[in-house]
Order: C-alpha cells, then sequence, then structure tokens
C-alpha cells in the first residue's frame, strides 16, 4: 500500500451532469433502542438546466435496501444509484485514462497516462510512449490530473422520469445505524420507604451525519429485524449535557411505546445528548433483604409502578442508578440496576448490592440414601443481623425433581418450580437459625 494519496484538482465531471448533494433542512426520526432509526426527510431535488440527475447526502451507516424516494407531481423514480464513501483504490481505479504524476521511493518520479490499476502495481505510459509498470509498496505519492466525480460522503443519485427541469419536491424515507437512545433513571432515598424518582433518556448520533429534528421519536420496545444491521465504523466520542426541559409526551404505538420530545432539537454526528424524561416525583419503596446459597445477603428495594406508589408511567428499559444520603446529609451512590420495559401496574425489584451488617451462613447437615429411588437431605442457614434495627431476610433455596419438605424450622411458600422461599424475621442483633429437611424421589 502507498503511504499517501494527495488528489491536485478535482473536477465535478462524470458521463451525466449532477448537481451536488442537499442535506435535508429537517427529518422526522423515529429512533428505537437497538442501533436503529427511521429517518422521513422532505427533500427538495432541484435540477438545473441539463441536469439528469440529483444527488442527495445521505448517513455512512444508511441501510441501503430500505430507501423509499417518493416525489411530487407525476415524476416517478426511473434510477436510485446509491455511493458510498470514496475509498483511495476507486479513485485510483476510476483515474484510468487521465494524466497522473507518481513519486516514488527514492526521489524517483513517473509522469504520463494511467492505463491500469490493481492493489499490487500502476502501469503508466509516459510521454516518449515507454510503458512502466510500478509496484504500488514503492509509491509515495499519487498526484491526478481531472479525475471523475468524487463525493465526499454518502450519497444517492436520482434519476426521475420524465426528466424534470426545476424544483421537485420528494419525501426520503430509509433506516440507519448509528442512532441509539436508553433510559436512564435516578431513584434517591429519601426514608426509609420513601425516595425520589427521576427518568431521562440518553440519545447518541454516530450514523455519519447530523440532523435537524422538529420533533424527535423514541420507541421503546423490541421490534423483529431480519437481518443484520449494517457494520459499526470507526468512531470519536463526545458527551454534551442536555438542558432540563419538560416532560416528554407518552403514548401507546402498536405493540410498543412511543415517547416524543416535543421540541426541535439537533442531533450533531458524535454526540450523545441527555434529555428529561419524567421529572422528579415521590415514590413508596419497600427495602427487601435476599438470601441465596453462596452469595451473601442481597440489598433489594421494591417499588410498585403505580400511581398510588408515585409513578404509574410506563417506564422504559433501564439502568436505574440509587442514592442516600449519609448522616452528615451529603448523598452518597449506593448501587445500581436494570430493569425491563415496565407497564403500569408490575412491580420493579432492584438489587443495589450486599448487605455489610447482615450475614448468611449455610451448611448441609446430613445426605443420605434412603431407598434406591429416594435421598433425603439437611439445611441449615445461620442469619446474624448486626444492624440496630429489625430486619426481614427473605431465603431462596434451590430444590430439583419431585420433592417434598418433610419437615422445617420456619414456613416455606414456593417461588417456582425449583426454589422455595423463607422470610425469616431476624431482631437487631441477634442471630436467626433456619433448618429444614427434602426427601427427593427420583
Amino acid at each position: 500500500m502507498f503511504r499517501r494519496l494527495m488528489l491536485s484538482s478535482l473536477l465535478l465531471a462524470g458521463l451525466a451532469p449532477l448537481a451536488w448533494p442537499q442535506a435535508p433542512k429537517s427529518s422526522s426520526i423515529t429512533i428505537y433502542s437497538q442501533d436503529l432509526a427511521f429517518v422521513r426527510e422532505q427533500r427538495t431535488l432541484d435540477f438545473g438546466k441539463g441536469d439528469t440527475a440529483f444527488v442527495l447526502g445521505l448517513p455512512e451507516r444508511l441501510d441501503v435496501s430500505s430507501i423509499r424516494l417518493s416525489p411530487s407531481g407525476k415524476g416517478r423514480v426511473r434510477r436510485l444509484a446509491f455511493i458510498g464513501n470514496p475509498e483511495g483504490d476507486r479513485v485510483v481505479d476510476q483515474a484510468r485514462g487521465r494524466r497522473v504524476r507518481v513519486s516514488m521511493r527514492g526521489d524517483r518520479v513517473v509522469e504520463g497516462v494511467l492505463t491500469g490499476a490493481d492493489p499490487a502495481w500502476l502501469v503508466v505510459r509516459t510521454d516518449d510512449g515507454a510503458t512502466e509498470t510500478l509496484s504500488r509498496n514503492a509509491v509515495d505519492q499519487i498526484r491526478m490530473s481531472g479525475p471523475p466525480a468524487l463525493r465526499l460522503e454518502p450519497s444517492l443519485e436520482v434519476v426521475l422520469d420524465p426528466a424534470p427541469s426545476g424544483a421537485v419536491g420528494a419525501e426520503l424515507s430509509y433506516m440507519t445505524g448509528g442512532l441509539s437512545w436508553s433510559a436512564e433513571h435516578t431513584l434517591v432515598r429519601t426514608g426509609e420507604k420513601t425516595a425520589t424518582w427521576t427518568s431521562r433518556v440518553t440519545v447518541s448520533n454516530t450514523s455519519g451525519a447530523s440532523f435537524q429534528v422538529p420533533k424527535l421519536g423514541l420507541v421503546a420496545g423490541d421490534p423483529r429485524r431480519g437481518g443484520a444491521p449494517p457494520p459499526m465504523p470507526m468512531m470519536r466520542t463526545m458527551a454534551m449535557e442536555g438542558a432540563q426541559m419538560k416532560d416528554m409526551s407518552e403514548q401507546t404505538f402498536s405493540e410498543y411505546h412511543l415517547y416524543t420530545l416535543d421540541r426541535a432539537t439537533r442531533l450533531v454526528h458524535g454526540e450523545t445528548q441527555l434529555f428529561t424524561m419524567y421529572e422528579p416525583r415521590t415514590v413508596q419503596i419497600t427495602p427487601r433483604y435476599l438470601a441465596r446459597p453462596g452469595a451473601g445477603v442481597a440489598a433489594q428495594i421494591e417499588i410498585r409502578n403505580s400511581k398510588e406508589a408515585g409513578l404509574g408511567v410506563p417506564l422504559p428499559a433501564g439502568r436505574v442508578r440509587v442514592y442516600e444520603k449519609d448522616a452528615s446529609g451529603e448523598e452518597r451512590f449506593t448501587g445500581e440496576s436494570g430493569i425491563r420495559h415496565t407497564p403500569d401496574g408490575e412491580l420493579m425489584t432492584l438489587e443495589i448490592g450486599t448487605a455489610f451488617d447482615l450475614v448468611a451462613e449455610r451448611r448441609e447437615v446430613s445426605n443420605k440414601q434412603i431407598s434406591q429411588r429416594e435421598r433425603e437431605y439437611e439445611v441449615e442457614v445461620k442469619l446474624r443481623n448486626r444492624k440496630k434495627t429489625a430486619v426481614t431476610i427473605v431465603v431462596e433455596e434451590p430444590v430439583a425433581g419431585d420433592h417434598e419438605v418433610i419437615r422445617s424450622s420456619h414456613p416455606s411458600t414456593r417461588k417456582d418450580a425449583n426454589t422455595l422461599q423463607f422470610s425469616i424475621p431476624v431482631p437487631a442483633g441477634k442471630e436467626v437459625v433456619l433448618t429444614y429437611a427434602i426427601r427427593i424421589r427420583y
């Protein structure tokens, strides 16, 4: 590969005259959470005198198969041709038959007409009629005179029938990768059973294009897609904090929920912006402690997504960060969890960390075969509470096959076919021991 490619003169000439790409003034965009957006744009195809085609600029992550163009009036689309970003090899290949100046390593220069090019060699007919074959590994620079039409962004060439003259309105729509959104929720505890809930969304644009959007739509849900999305390009990272603004409006849409930002915004390539979805609201919470084998005691928070509990709104899937004030009143981060898309009325359980002052020790007391098809085992779980307040610890124990609880120190319930649950009150500074025995048949 040669180290540097320099184009000395870019002449916008081809087999047919083309108008230069035009960006839309505004776009209607619906963004999905999985690197996907549906874009609808009103474009003006301004055909100049003698133009037979018009070129529209497009994002790098465009799904070409999804392009739809509907011109106004009686014109119909005769041809759509997608042209991607120019690459060095393609630029050189299209310069065949034109004059070039090739600088080689060792200060050697060859001038003439480029007659052939492939990944390994260049073939140049010099002014004296001789033919030079040049290894591309030894090429330092190529200067071209009048290469064919080059476009610095992906574009769509449009040919209409009949050929128009002047401006033609058209609606352009397409799917593109590089636009994504996610929900970020914040829970600030204000008491043992109260907290403040806030939701906002993060919108990222790595599509290769910027958009002026009068109204932005965000869909919460998982539409099925039949093929692989376009590949991810290399991208830069830049974040920009969005200002506080009114809540987004929300509505049911097909099998999903649609959130709409009711104000114009600009989605700039390479930026991540934050928008408020739900302003702070007071919610009712229930602390919960869960002990599982080998996992310590998890600190959890349960929240019912209901108006009575302070929410009652469709919550999109995302991360929930939890904060709490210490004894001096300073707010500190205490953990984070994730939630699925949560409709009104559903229960959310946030697991935020491991409780420091609660201890669970589990051991198998006995395990014996009592017949050819039966086995019995006994388990002991010691629960210690080093807090200054009493707590209730939920103990989950796995069970398998056809089983029966033959004795237990505390009542049990079935979470599912393979899990038993015990709710054990543990006074402050005390230890409580749970024992149970299981008979398994197989």
